[in-house]
């Protein structure tokens, strides 16, 4: 063969080589961006997905928010009202260690009074119980005694003046009682 069946064997091979290096370099070209467009398709489902989450979630955070909002608001009352309870608890209670300590100083004077009075009223019961029960022995020996204000022998009935003295001495101590 010569030289230039050659060059044109070698010209037509050329071409038909480069061609088939082409039509591969080609379809591997296409498998690439259909690899990508595929990638792409699946970036576009995460995509979706995630902007639904995305939607899901804000809508989540309003309702939450809103929730929150409505148990601060609710949390806020109860605490006030916490505090005007323990208010009115103290108030009260310090109304009623004053009325205790009222009833103690009330007690202690009573019993103050009862102690230097009573000793006095006592007495003065025990002296009239033992006027009284004077007075009814002497009435009792009277009833057997005679009847005059003048005995035999001319002089006063004592026993007489010593009813009135004993009835003189139960009123004076009446007097002083009251």
């Amino acid at each position: 063969m010569t030289s230039q069946q050659r060059k044109k064997r070698d010209k037509n091979v050329k071409p038909i080589k480069e061609d088939a290096f082409l039509q591969k370099y080609n379809m591997e070209l296409l498998k690439c961006i259909d690899d990508m467009k595929m990638k792409r398709d699946e970036v576009n489902r995460s995509i979706l997905t995630l902007s639904d989450e995305q939607q899901k979630l804000e809508s989540d955070v309003l309702h939450l928010t809103a929730q929150l909002a409505r148990v601060n608001e609710s949390l806020c009352k109860k605490m006030k009202q916490q505090g005007e309870c323990d208010e009115l608890i103290s108030e009260y209670n310090e109304a009623f260690h004053r009325l205790l300590y009222g009833q103690q100083t009330l007690l202690a004077n009573v019993r103050r009074s009862v102690n230097t009075v009573a000793p006095s009223v006592i007495l003065e019961e025990s002296e009239a119980a033992s006027l009284s029960s004077r007075q009814a022995a002497r009435s009792s020996k009277m009833s057997f005694s005679t009847r005059g204000d003048t005995r035999a022998d001319g002089r006063k009935d004592s026993r007489r003046d010593s009813r009135t003295d004993v009835s003189h001495q139960e009123s004076r101590a009446e007097s002083t009682i009251q």
